[in-house]
């Protein structure tokens, strides 16, 4: 929202200020709140000054209206405020508490500002602030998405959102694995909101998995590694960096299905290596949409045979994954790839890979054919 937004219906007294051609001593006695003005005026003029072109009048305002007395702000943002003060206000008193909360339940306040807010606050209590307004939620779904991409919003607060949109038919785009948490809903037991500042176990779960970041103690590839060892049964099962990937393991595996969608949503590399093995197919999924996935894990993950094949067509889909050269290797490589894929991407491969791909014992008849074939073929 471009600010200051033009305000129509002002006082004479209100416009008269507000004019360029107002004295600029004038100006300066309103920005510092010392202007004859009621509260609600004064407000609109200091939140004018301080999205103006006038620096000094601009950093004079701000000022006033982060010192103003709290009560004083919170019976103007407690009434009928144009939208545009209250989305100029919510980012002047962004540390204001008690401002923020009435900012949140102005029903005036625009759905724009709610999905910046959602975004951007840390506090439990106003983002279940935020969630408990569900007729806002239903007009302006990307604030079920802020809150969801939020990781300091509580896992049932999320549920609950999530089931509100699915419940009325509605598809959250901003959620990259939307269509994995709407399946992970049904059936699943979806708590109310609490009548206090109650936590459910599953946010205390969800919170402790989440925060579990294990990337300063252990690379990627080393917990890839560790992963692999654990699941064949070699390695130094003793080893700190090895009780370190095991103890990360076992909390992710205690989640529900919503939990670990989301944690493989917004967790870090290594959640995701041990989310991919997850046995359901919707968390693997959940993790292959993550918008924080690496080309490096990308690689590696189209070599996956334990991949379920949705999730190796899902891949084979990609194109600015199957860019990637060893992607194109790895899926024609991989026996879980469809056939056409398989074929299509063989006719870029390099000689040293279409020689090794007729040696396989892998990969199908027919592919090992067709490179054999497509290795003659060039030699020609």
């Amino acid at each position: 929202m471009k600010h200051p937004v033009v305000i129509e219906g002002l006082s004479p007294q209100l416009t008269k200020l507000l004019s360029p051609d107002a004295p600029g001593p004038m100006r300066m006695m309103a920005a510092g709140g010392l202007a004859p003005l009621p509260p609600q005026d004064m407000v609109v003029a200091l939140y004018t000054f301080a999205f103006g072109d006038d620096v000094s009048l601009a950093d004079k305002a701000r000022n006033t209206l982060q010192n103003m007395p709290p009560n004083v702000l919170q019976d103007v943002l407690n009434r009928d405020v144009h939208p545009g003060i209250l989305d100029g206000l919510s980012q002047l008193l962004h540390a204001n508490v008690p401002c923020v909360e009435s900012i949140i339940l102005n029903r005036n306040t625009a759905g724009e500002t709610i999905v910046r807010l959602a975004k951007t606050l840390h506090s439990e209590k106003h983002l279940e602030m935020i969630a408990a307004n569900e007729q806002r939620l239903l007009a302006h779904p990307d604030i079920i998405a802020a809150l969801y991409n939020n990781r300091a919003t509580r896992m049932s607060t999320v549920d609950r959102a999530i089931e509100l949109a699915v419940r009325n038919g509605i598809v959250v785009e901003g959620i990259s694995a939307f269509e994995e948490a709407q399946k992970a809903i049904e059936g699943q037991l979806v708590h109310e909101a609490p009548e206090d500042d109650e936590m459910y176990p599953e946010d205390l779960e969800f919170t402790s998995a989440l925060e579990a970041d294990i990337a300063r103690d252990v690379d990627e590839e080393k917990v890839v590694d560790i992963l692999d060892a654990l699941a064949t049964g070699t390695g130094d099962s003793t080893s700190e960096e090895t009780t370190t990937v095991s103890n990360l393991a076992t909390s992710l595996s205690e989640l529900n299905v919503s939990q670990k969608i989301r944690v493989a949503t917004l967790g870090n590399s290594s959640q995701r290596a041990v989310l991919i093995r997850d046995s359901n197919k919707l968390v693997i999924m959940a993790v292959l949409k993550s918008p924080a996935l690496s080309d490096a894990e990308i690689m590696r993950y189209s070599a996956a045979r334990s991949l379920p094949d949705e999730a190796i067509r899902y891949i084979c889909a990609k194109r600015d994954w199957i860019k990637h050269y060893s992607v194109k290797v790895n899926l024609v490589n991989n026996p879980k790839t469809p056939l056409s894929e398989a074929l299509r991407f063989l006719n870029h491969l390099r000689p040293n890979d279409i020689r090794s791909l007729e040696r396989s014992k892998d990969v199908s008849g027919v592919v090992k054919n067709a490179a054999k074939e497509l290795r003659q073929k060039r030699s020609r």
